[in-house]
């Protein structure tokens, strides 16, 4: 193996982090009962970007996300939608850097995959782990999910234009319909969740809300 290479998949390797419940030990057979093909995509909602969040933009812009994802998150389960949270642990990541030294107003505190208590999962959820902004990219996310027999993803989360965007963009590219529930996702401002939805709706995802 060459240098580059080698470099290369250090890299990859670096990028990849464990999940908490692994994909080969979830229990197919147990999710596909009901013959249903969607799953609820829960991303990055975690105390570092909502509740400790310095300034608590996303938590005075959209004071209402904690109640609606709550009973987004209970509707689905009593449905049988399979539900798998996305959680960002960025601490390993080299993007980090780069991103500090662009905004360094942002993410002045450690960037921890602590849920918001309101969002956390329950038992037989499964929680992938990124190091990146898209919760497909080098994780197990898209493996679980085609091992569930999934076609249509909803997802929701923090932040609209960031990791909700990337990994809603992530799912497309993998040929999934995307939902994007635009009641349950927030940003530090609404002009910048308005314009995301505005910009991508009927193009890479289909923009809805908790009612419908």
């Amino acid at each position: 193996m060459d240098e580059s290479h080698k470099d290369s998949s250090q890299f990859c390797d670096l990028l990849r982090l464990k999940n908490p419940h692994s994909c080969t030990a979830f229990d197919l057979s147990a999710q596909l009962g009901d013959g249903r093909r969607s799953a609820l995509i829960v991303v990055d909602v975690q105390r570092c970007w909502y509740s400790d969040s310095p300034g608590g933009l996303a938590r005075a812009a959209f004071p209402l996300l904690p109640d609606r994802t709550a009973a987004l998150l209970t509707t689905a389960r009593l449905h049988d939608v399979r539900v798998v949270h996305v959680r960002a642990n960025y601490e390993r990541s080299p993007h980090v850097a780069t991103m500090r030294r662009l905004n360094p107003s942002l993410n002045t505190v450690p960037i921890l995959p602590e849920p918001e208590a309101w969002a956390k999962e329950i038992e037989g959820e499964l929680v992938v782990m990124k190091s990146t902004f898209d919760g497909f990219f080098r994780t197990e996310l898209e493996a679980c999910l085609c091992r569930l027999g999934v076609t249509r993803v909803l997802v929701c989360g923090l932040i609209t234009s960031a990791c909700v965007l990337s990994t809603a963009l992530g799912a497309f590219h993998r040929g999934f319909d995307v939902l994007l529930v635009d009641d349950c996702c927030a940003d530090r401002t609404r002009a910048r969740h308005e314009a995301t939805v505005a910009m991508y709706h009927d193009y890479v995802f289909r923009a809805v809300t908790t009612a419908e």
